[in-house]
This record gives structure tokens, C-alpha cells and sequence, in this order.
């Protein structure tokens, strides 16, 4: 479970969905939802942690998505990807084809 400042950040609003597609062969979204207007970092990593991606932005509150595609990434494969925000930090798995 992830938390910020203790709290479960399913309590205080932020959820990152799964991407899709996934696994994705061109591209794919990085979906979630925010509170309130925030700015956002997402960060993708690698196998070995390293960090092979990274972009950030300002959002609104509600659903929003990040497209991630084949370009963005050095070869196909597992990754890890962590979304940063004001209201906690989130991560999950991504494929590529």
C-alpha cells in the first residue's frame, strides 16, 4: 500500500490505474487520477533501476493520462514506473513488445 503522510493514498484521492494497452508495442497511457490540480513527474525505469525516462507536467483534478511511447523507451522489456505527486508517490509494471 502506499502512503503519504501516513495516510493511504487511496484516502486522499490519488490512484494510478494500470497503463494501456498493456503490454504495448507502439504506445501506451499512463492513466490516473488527482485530487486537485498538481504537478505530476513520471519516471520509468529500467530492469536494473535505472532510470531510462522521465517527464513531468502541471494537471488538472480528475482523470487524467501520460502517453508513453516506444520511442520514449531504449528496448523492449519489463519496467517499473513511478508517477510523483503532491499527494504521495505511486508505481507500477509496464511491458513492451
Amino acid at each position: 500500500m502506499h502512503t503519504y503522510q501516513g495516510q493511504p493514498i487511496a484516502d486522499i484521492g490519488l490512484e494510478l490505474m494500470s497503463n494501456a494497452p498493456n503490454p504495448f508495442i507502439e504506445m501506451t497511457l499512463v492513466r490516473f487520477s488527482l485530487p486537485a490540480a498538481t504537478d505530476v513527474t513520471l519516471r520509468v525505469y529500467d530492469s536494473q533501476g535505472q532510470e531510462v525516462y522521465a517527464t513531468a507536467g502541471a494537471f488538472e483534478k480528475g482523470e487524467n493520462h501520460i502517453v508513453l511511447h516506444r520511442t520514449d523507451l531504449p528496448e523492449p522489456g519489463m519496467y517499473a514506473y513511478q508517477l510523483e505527486t503532491a499527494f504521495g508517490i505511486a508505481g507500477r509494471k509496464l511491458m513492451m513488445y
